[in-house]
């Protein structure tokens, strides 16, 4: 797709930074391609844009129960039909992923370059470790990160009113979340615009300009020809809508519309977009999804920042109560980590980030995980614990240490 003209800003894409070769052969990358996009305001400054949906765990096998609408179908949640262990996930976002994202932010040249993830993991400790192997080469990178907690109802408040949401029952630990990736030159103390869990919307403030940024990844509903399929056009539709009318400061918008782009235009009509054709994959299918899409704002002042909080080096999250909810270590435990494991002396030694890690893992996988966590932690007690997946597990006390030799 080419230059598009929208009042005060273009947008371009630049390309892939990999094939689909690359990407899509067995074992894969991800089912979407990172695509670049560089966009332009009247100002002359630019900003380009790594938009890239780094796919979820891959899970695919099972069979849609009988007497629903998928009854006998091969279930998936990626395009690849790829199933994943927790450890060979964790190793594709290290040795695959983290490679291709870390190679691009180092060539950003003069131009500054904001790096917006899609179905970024939700365990803490992922988090902090990529953002660490991050930094190993550029040490000044911040991150912000996404809800961990998803609202069943779309009817209820902004998902952002954590503490409403889960007190009423409403909300779920989520599978996956949206991330932003940028240099602290850009901005050191980010904000957030509430807009509810398929989006993280930050507020960018430097000395050369102010704009919002955002990663989003709309709800899949159906594919292309399928029963649903208008439904995903309509909700994005929406969703641009929204956008064009709610947008009080200039705003760069790169995600995943799981639909097709070009239906999109077709009903939104002329925008500030640009796509990468053919950039996704499902079961065969090529996609084109994927999309930067850049408003220039109303110019008007917004009331609806809200703060972030750093918890760990360059780390932001939405609210201090990400990691339990407002109820608790204690309730968390009850509800997200297997009843095996309540008494398990093992889990009450682990630190608060290792517990809500944790219970991010399905149950049956989750006793291996206490294994293998602590099993790191005892081998690594002699040496300095820089790696924040091991730290966040060091949590006993050194009488506690001694207790293990014993």
């Amino acid at each position: 797709m080419g230059f598009h003209d929208f009042m005060t800003c273009r947008v371009s894409s630049l390309g892939t930074l990999l094939s689909a070769e690359e990407s899509f052969s067995l074992p894969p990358v991800s089912d979407h391609l990172p695509q670049a996009f560089r966009v332009v305001w009247e100002t002359g400054h630019a900003v380009e844009i790594l938009s890239w949906n780094v796919m979820a765990r891959g899970r695919a096998g099972a069979t849609g129960r009988a007497g629903t609408a998928l009854e006998g179908k091969r279930l998936t949640n990626n395009g690849l039909d790829c199933d994943e262990t927790p450890d060979s996930y964790k190793q594709r976002l290290k040795e695959r992923v983290l490679p291709v994202l870390q190679r691009w932010l180092e060539q950003s040249g003069t131009c500054q370059r904001v790096a917006c993830l899609q179905e970024f993991p939700v365990q803490p400790l992922l988090q902090q470790e990529f953002l660490s192997d991050l930094r190993s080469k550029i040490p000044c990178l911040q991150m912000a990160v996404g809800s961990a907690w998803e609202v069943e109802s779309m009817d209820l408040p902004n998902a952002c009113v954590l503490q409403l949401v889960v007190e009423a029952g409403f909300a779920q630990l989520a599978t996956h979340t949206n991330a932003v990736v940028w240099d602290s030159s850009l901005c050191e103390r980010p904000s957030q615009v509430p807009r509810g869990p398929e989006v993280l919307q930050l507020a960018l403030k430097s000395t050369k300009h102010t704009f919002d940024l955002m990663s989003f990844h709309l709800p899949f509903k159906d594919s292309p020809g399928g029963a649903r399929y208008s439904e995903g056009v309509k909700a994005a539709t929406s969703f641009l809508r929204t956008l064009s009318r709610d947008t009080p400061r200039p705003l760069i918008a790169a995600g995943d519309f799981n639909v097709q782009v070009n239906d999109l235009e077709k009903a939104f009509g002329a925008t500030a977009m640009a796509t990468q054709h053919d950039s996704a994959v499902f079961r065969g299918q090529r996609l084109s999804v994927d999309a930067c899409v850049a408003l220039p704002g109303l110019e008007e002042p917004s009331t609806s920042l809200m703060p972030l909080v750093e918890d760990s080096g360059g780390l932001w999250r939405p609210s201090e109560l990400e990691l339990f909810g407002p109820e608790g270590r204690d309730a968390f435990i009850e509800k997200y980590v297997a009843k095996n494991l309540h008494d398990d002396p093992r889990l009450w030694r682990l630190s608060d980030t290792a517990v809500a890690s944790l219970g991010c893992w399905p149950f049956a996988e989750q006793p291996r995980e206490v294994a293998r966590l602590l099993h790191g932690t005892r081998s690594q007690k002699k040496r300095k614990l820089d790696n924040p997946l091991l730290t966040a597990y060091a949590s006993e006390s050194e009488e506690d240490s001694t207790e293990d030799s014993q």
